[in-house]
């Protein structure tokens, strides 16, 4: 009874391999497709030297085997664009968990930013801020205080940036995620992949959050 059960084991995880391998080939061969039509350039694998130029952002200087994938270069209205799939690894044994999500990097001359995370706030972000974990927040704008988690060094510049329309932007679209340093700005969903066929309104909210900050 053992080796019958074995086998169906061993059986049932090879078809699972198979199954990951072949979405995973169909999802590259749409990201190929999708590129040639966005006039992108693409690649597999990425260049991982690009995870260590990112390493200043907060994202990429979370957990272990970081990697990226699924990279589209080029640009959208005019500004240069990376759209890549990445993850990594935080804890260990059972407590390991691996985010994955879809990130949009723009760069351009336009943005001159000042150092700062912003991402939806969470029930452990409002412990924090209980024993001083620093959130900058707004009197003017309590939705989005209630909603985001907003952090950095240069606190009187970053409340310049934050103006009412761009308050009233994340307050009415919940679950953004957004970086900025200088001529980069990130934009991400926390472990959210975005399918081929959402890449272009991805692309678009991207775009509508640089539009927001650029000649700041």
């Amino acid at each position: 009874m053992i080796i019958p059960i074995v086998l169906g084991g061993i059986v049932v995880v090879i078809i699972i391999i198979c199954l990951i391998w072949y979405f995973n080939k169909q999802r590259v061969k749409a990201f190929k497709q999708l590129a040639e039509s966005l006039n992108f350039a693409f690649s597999e694998k990425g260049d991982k030297s690009m995870i260590d130029t990112l390493g200043r952002f907060h994202l990429f200087s979370q957990g272990y085997s970081r990697r990226i994938s699924n990279v589209l270069t080029g640009k959208f209205n005019t500004i240069p664009v990376t759209v890549m799939e990445y993850k990594y690894t935080t804890g260990s044994g059972k407590s390991a968990h691996t985010w994955r999500q879809t990130v949009l990097v723009v760069e351009s001359d336009k943005l001159r930013l000042p150092r700062f995370v912003l991402r939806p706030e969470n029930l452990f972000d409002k412990i924090g801020s209980m024993f001083g974990t620093k959130d900058i927040n707004f009197e003017t704008a309590p939705a989005f205080s209630k909603r985001y988690l907003l952090r950095g060094d240069d606190e009187e510049s970053i409340r310049r940036l934050f103006v009412e329309r761009v308050t009233q932007h994340y307050e009415q679209h919940p679950g953004l995620s957004t970086e900025g340093d200088g001529r980069k700005l990130i934009y991400y969903r926390i472990s959210k992949k975005a399918s081929p066929d959402q890449i272009q309104t991805f692309l678009q909210e991207g775009y509508d959050l640089f539009d927001l900050f650029k000649n700041h």
